[in-house]
C-alpha cells in the first residue's frame, strides 16, 4: 500500500471523526489496522509503501446523519489499498438489515466521476440530497427482488483484467496453490479476464484475503464484487475447492 494513499484515508476518516455531526455516525469496523496506519503516518511526509494486505472498512449510521428518510439504512463502506490515487471506495447499502443493491449501485455510479478525490463528504452530501428517491427502486421492487433470490446464494466475485495462463504458469501455479491452502471453495476460469468465484462456505472475508495474496503473487484483481447465483448451476458447474 503506498503511504501517501495511507495517509489520504487516515486523514479522511480523523477530518470527519472530529466533526460533532459525525462522531456518532462513524463506526471503524477494523479497528487495529485503522490504529496501525494512524501511527505508521503520523508525523511521517515521505514516500513509500506500507506491508498490508486488509482494507480499512467502516460503517456510516444514517439515522445519526439527522435524515429522517434514510433512518433505517447503513452504509458499509471499505478502502481498496490503492484508494484514493486509483480507485474510488467500496459501498454496501444495507437497509432494514438487508442488502439494497439499487442504492448501492447508485452511489457507486455517482462516485465513479470523483476518481482520485476522498469520497466520505461526497457520500453523505448525495445522501442528504436524494433521501426521498435513493431508496425508492428498492421498495417498489422488493417483493420481485425477495423472489428472483430464490435458489441462489451470495458469491464473490474476482475480475483480472488481464491474461491468467493456466496452473502451468508459475504465477497461476502459486494462485492455486494459495486457494488449496486456504481451502477456499470455488472455481477459477482461465483466460482474459481471468476470473475467480467463491462460493459458501468460504465467505467475503475469505475472498478478500484471497484478493490480497493474489496481489502478493503479482496477479491483481479488480476488487471483490458480490454477486447472487443460482445453487443448481452451482452443483452442476461442479464448483468445489480451488
Amino acid at each position: 500500500m503506498d503511504l501517501s494513499d495511507a495517509r489520504r484515508q487516515v486523514a479522511e476518516i480523523n477530518a470527519l471523526q472530529l466533526q460533532t455531526k459525525y462522531t456518532d455516525a462513524i463506526e471503524i469496523t477494523t479497528p487495529a489496522l485503522f490504529n496501525r496506519l494512524e501511527k505508521a503516518v503520523v508525523g511521517s511526509n515521505s514516500n513509500g509503501t506500507l506491508p498490508v494486505k486488509k482494507c480499512i472498512s467502516f460503517e456510516i449510521k444514517c439515522r445519526e446523519l439527522d435524515i429522517d428518510e434514510l433512518s433505517g439504512l447503513v452504509l458499509e463502506i471499505e478502502f481498496p489499498l490503492d484508494y484514493p490515487s486509483r480507485s474510488t471506495c467500496h459501498v454496501k447499502a444495507i437497509q432494514n438489515g438487508n442488502v439494497n443493491g439499487d442504492a448501492s449501485a447508485k452511489i457507486t455510479t455517482y462516485l465513479e466521476s470523483f476518481l482520485g478525490c476522498e469520497s466520505l463528504e461526497l457520500i453523505i452530501d448525495w445522501l442528504a440530497d436524494n433521501k426521498t428517491t435513493c431508496l425508492l427502486s428498492n421498495d417498489n421492487n422488493n417483493n420481485n427482488n425477495n423472489n428472483s433470490m430464490v435458489g441462489k446464494v451470495e458469491c464473490y466475485i474476482l475480475r483480472y483484467n488481464h491474461l491468467l495462463s493456466g496452473p502451468e504458469h508459475k504465477k497461476e501455479k502459486a494462485m492455486v496453490d494459495t486457494a488449496k491452502k486456504s481451502k477456499l471453495q470455488g472455481g477459477l476460469l482461465w483466460g482474459t479476464p481471468g476470473i475467480v468465484v467463491v462460493v459458501p462456505p468460504s465467505t467475503e472475508e475469505d475472498a478478500k484475503e484471497y484478493a490480497s495474496d493474489s496481489r502478493d503473487i503479482g496477479k491483481r484483481p479488480d476488487g471483490v464484487e458480490a454477486m447472487h447465483l443460482s445453487e443448481r448451476a452451482l452443483e452442476e458447474a461442479g464448483l468445489g475447492g480451488l
